[in-house]
């Protein structure tokens, strides 16, 4: 996904990305359906997300590739092999995971404009977090700008949207913390997937693929783990603080 500060300059409309149905992943079982990945299994303390939902959807997929970096690397499949390794973490820690999609595809048809099949794309991504009570959703996108020079995960909110803002927050310290260099800070944002939710809701840019060594870095599975890692325990973080309020 395109990024230009805090304006929406984007070569690639957010969000052409649903796939047909909703998969949910719940328990130990998720190992077999999502891959056995050779990173070590997040610890967080038993219990501490139980009762929730949480709606991983990976952006764009089937015909819309997203943003592509210069050495071919498509948005789609970096954000679809995140997601999956997020609802992995997730579901170890007991959380009930709702991904939108799991491989290459999107649930709107080819039929009518363009455009119709964006916004519907955006609408059906929130419509289904409500339809599964969500406790939260998180949009998982990659950003791409002119200039290879930028660099950096970052995290974005509906303008106004106080609980999206902790999120947000929780979310983007786990992403600075983790993967340094980063000076990214959790921003608002103007995106319909954000505003259509009724639960707090976040989109988070894994990072350039316009810039040559972020592509790689994106690439390759071993960071895509430390991502969704870090992503995991900004939703956990944000999770547990609940129970304190």
């Amino acid at each position: 996904m395109t990024f230009f500060s805090a304006v929406r300059l984007r070569t690639v409309v957010l969000g052409a990305a649903l796939a047909v149905g909703v998969l949910a992943v719940t328990g130990w079982g998720a190992g077999r359906l999502l891959g056995q990945r050779a990173f070590p299994a997040a610890s967080r303390p038993p219990g501490e997300a139980a009762g929730h939902t949480v709606v991983v959807d990976p952006g764009h997929g089937g015909p819309d590739p997203g943003a592509v970096g210069g050495a071919g690397t498509l948005e789609k499949d970096v954000v679809l092999a995140v997601g999956l390794e997020l609802a992995r973490y997730l579901s170890r820690a007991g959380v009930r995971v709702v991904l939108t999609r799991n491989g290459d595809t999107r649930l709107v048809d080819e039929s009518g404009s363009l455009k119709r099949r964006q916004v519907e794309d955006l609408n059906l991504r929130a419509r289904r977090a409500h339809e599964v009570s969500a406790s939260v959703l998180v949009s998982i996108h990659a950003n791409s700008f002119p200039s290879p020079r930028w660099s950096g995960a970052q995290t974005f909110y509906q303008v106004g949207e106080e609980e999206s803002r902790r999120l947000a927050e929780a979310i983007q310290a786990q992403l600075v913390r983790r993967l340094p260099p980063n000076r990214r800070v959790a921003r608002p944002a103007d995106y319909r997937v954000l505003r259509e939710s009724r639960m707090p809701a976040v989109v988070v840019e894994l990072g350039f693929l316009s810039n040559p060594d972020e592509e790689v870095r994106l690439r390759d599975p071993a960071y895509q783990g430390r991502l969704a890692e870090a992503i995991f325990h900004g939703i956990m973080d944000y999770l547990s603080a609940l129970r304190g309020r």
